[in-house]
């Protein structure tokens, strides 16, 4: 009863081959249908665009493709007659409403008044980081607002970055703060 138990070397071995027969007839299988689906689809994955197509052809799509990182835009993100604002207004409102405080923070950039088209470098857009360097630009002696106080710069700053990517509280008390210091760099 003992040797019936237990498995001689030839039966391991045995064992071993048709393991490793499967293992490479899938392989061989499954890289073989894998092949057929890449042959039959006429575009693969790592076809360049305009492949076939004429040289001309070819530079006009890399040309607008690379334009395509020059895009920079950002919508308004509360409009006057939004109803979400009027939320706001009403008292003891139950939720929290911090996002609609980034937002109003967000949009109050372009109804500030401040002259960023004639002073930026940039003055296409004033997004995101542009508007961060404008800020920064600020500080240096060259600047046309050469009497605004570093203090309120970094007030800015500091309520731009919290607004947009800050994961704080961002209420109305910041909002106000933010409001305030962005009404007083538009009126130097």
């Amino acid at each position: 009863m003992a040797s019936i138990n237990t498995f001689s070397g030839v039966n391991v071995v045995l064992v071993m081959a048709y393991g490793t027969l499967v293992f490479v007839l899938l392989f061989i299988f499954m890289k073989r249908q894998i092949m057929r689906f890449a042959v039959k689809s006429r575009r693969g994955p790592h076809v360049p665009l305009g492949h076939n197509a004429p040289k001309d052809l070819k530079e006009e799509i890399e040309l607008r493709l690379s334009k395509v990182q020059d895009i920079k835009y950002e919508p308004q993100l509360l409009s006057e007659g939004d109803e979400r604002l009027q939320q706001l207004q009403e008292p003891g409102s139950p939720c929290c409403f911090n996002y609609l405080y980034r937002m109003r923070a967000l949009d109050a950039i372009r109804t500030s008044g401040i002259p960023f088209r004639e002073v930026c470098k940039n003055p296409k857009s004033l997004t995101g980081r542009n508007f961060r360097s404008f800020l920064l630009d600020l500080r240096n002696a060259s600047s046309p607002f050469r009497g605004v106080q570093k203090n309120l710069i970094d007030t800015l700053l500091d309520g731009y970055e919290s607004a947009r990517h800050g994961t704080g509280v961002f209420g109305e008390t910041e909002y106000l703060k933010y409001q305030d210091a962005l009404n007083e760099l538009a009126a130097v």
